[in-house]
Parts: C-alpha cells; structure tokens; sequence
C-alpha cells in the first residue's frame, strides 16, 4: 500500500502536499461519508455473497471461524477481497482531495473490521460505540455463529430496514428473558 500511494495520487492527480491538507472537520466529513458509501456497497454485496448458489464457492472461507478474533476479518477468498473491497476505494474515489483521508480511511476501516471481528464488546472502552447505530463486535459475531443476517459492516440501519437483523433481535430478547428468569430463580431461592 506504501508502494502504491506514490502512483495512486500521482494517477488520480490527488494533492499531497501540507498546504492542500484540507480542516479538521473536512476530513472527518469525508471519512463519515466514505463509511456511508462503504457500509451500503457491503451490505448489499455481503448479502449477494450468502446467495446459496454463491456462498459455498466464495464467502464460506471466511465463515471458517465461528468464533472469530481480530485478524480473521481478512481472512477471506481472493473474490470476495475485490468485491467487498471495492467499497472502500468508492468512497475514496469520491472524496478524495487529499492524500491525508486515504491514510485516515485506512486507518479506521482497518480498526473497525479488527473490531468487529475481535470478538470483545466493551462499550465503555471502545470509541466507535459513541457513533450512532455503530454494529459492533456482538453483532457481527451473531452473523458468524448463525450465517444469515447482520450483513452489514459498520452500522445496523441496512439491516433494521430490511428486517435482516430479526433473528438476531429474538437472540437477544431470549438472553434477556433467560438471564431474568435466572435472577428471578435465584432471588426466589434467597427468600424462601
């Protein structure tokens, strides 16, 4: 990636220099909408890739780990690489103005995926969960224990809207109910 950035900007003619680096508050706007563009093109393409006539040839490598720790998100078949990937470079190819948000947006989809597939969820430490509707490692992994559902990558609007995260709610609903009737259980044994 070093390597290419040099052609990259010089192809695209994408400024680099300390004097074109755009504020502050433009660059987090175009990161943010580099993660809308990226977030839609994954959820629709993910979702194509659990097709059945599709997912034992392409996306099944990735859903080797049902459990899965940081560095299985990119774990994946070459296809399904590109694919996914593309995501990424629309966003860039959108907004780019300057070398400095290729490096930004790297770094924060890089994060981001590592998250999502770190297999620890822990709000209070973890800064993407102060962004509204952000999925989260939880999340996703419900989408590698039980393969449908949950497709998109970043945040949950995609699948709220399509009803794509129904099963993981009833999931959660059912943990819920279990862990109350626990403490319903255990408290019944206290007072007797």
């Amino acid at each position: 990636m070093i390597c290419g950035t040099y052609y990259f900007t010089e192809y695209f003619g994408i400024p680099y220099s300390w004097e074109s680096m755009p504020r502050w508050y433009v660059l987090l706007g175009q990161v943010v909408g580099c993660a809308l563009i990226e977030d839609t093109w994954h959820y629709w393409l993910h979702r194509a890739l659990h097709h059945r006539s599709i997912y034992k040839h392409i996306h099944k490598i990735h859903h080797y780990y049902q459990a899965p720790f940081g560095m299985t998100a990119e774990y994946a078949h070459p296809a399904e690489t590109l694919i996914l990937g593309m995501g990424f470079f629309i966003g860039i190819m959108t907004f780019c103005t300057h070398l400095i948000l290729l490096w930004a947006w790297v770094l924060v989809r890089l994060l981001e995926t590592i998250d999502v597939h770190s297999g620890y969820d822990i709000p209070w430490i973890n800064p993407f969960h102060l962004i509204p509707g952000y999925a989260g490692s939880r999340y996703h992994d419900f989408h590698h224990q039980n393969f449908t559902g949950n497709y998109a990558s970043t945040f949950t609007w995609w699948d709220r809207m399509f009803g794509t995260d129904q099963q993981y709610k009833e999931f959660k609903q059912l943990r819920k109910r279990l862990a109350s009737d626990k403490i319903g259980h255990i408290s019944s044994k206290k007072t007797e």
